[in-house]
């Protein structure tokens, strides 16, 4: 294994995870956790990507809770697909780090402000040494549209259930099953 794998592994992630394609609910993850910074005045998520945990808890409202679960159930097929041995890991962190007193009114749009963040992915190798993924950007958020929380909360929910639906319903057949449907009963 080369250790500067781990490195390349700690950037792909941190840029997976604050990227447009983490979209849950009815907007993206990095918004959900812009307005909730805002709303709660706690401006760092931490997550330990070995064993799940998340903090602080005021930060993991549905879509954020949902996004930081499947992630974490992603890093080892990422860590696999790096060819890096997750034991060779001492630790695993994600940092998200906003300053919301720094936030502005974005100028092209009336209902958008931006949002300056930093996400720090650490990972630390057998041997101790600290291989470090750093996103640092702004992140537009649009309330243009934005429903109340609870039609969110159902959003969010009504995604869910999709994605587990669809998740279900292409799931390979067991073994049992054969490809013509249950196997036929031997009397």
């Amino acid at each position: 294994m080369k250790y500067k794998a781990i490195k390349s592994a700690a950037h792909n992630f941190g840029h997976s995870f604050v990227s447009l394609m983490n979209y849950r609910g009815d907007d993206y993850v990095m918004s959900h956790l812009a307005r909730l910074v805002v709303a709660t005045g706690r401006p760092q998520l931490s997550v330990d990507l070995l064993s799940g945990q998340a903090l602080p808890r005021q930060l993991l409202w549905g879509p954020v809770e949902a996004s930081v679960a499947a992630y974490v159930a992603w890093f080892p097929r990422l860590l696999a697909s790096q060819k890096i041995d997750p034991s060779t890991l001492r630790s695993a962190t994600m940092t998200i780090v906003f300053r919301p007193q720094d936030r502005f009114a974005h100028h092209r749009f009336a209902t958008a402000w931006e949002i300056p963040f930093e996400c720090v992915v650490t990972l630390a190798d057998g041997r101790g040494e600290l291989h470090e993924g750093r996103v640092r950007d702004y992140w537009i958020v649009d309330d243009s549209v934005m429903p109340p929380r609870w039609l969110r909360s159902a959003y969010w929910w009504r995604s869910e259930l999709r994605r587990w639906w669809s998740q279900r319903r292409l799931r390979p057949l067991s073994r049992r099953e054969g490809v013509n449907g249950p196997p036929a009963r031997v009397e």
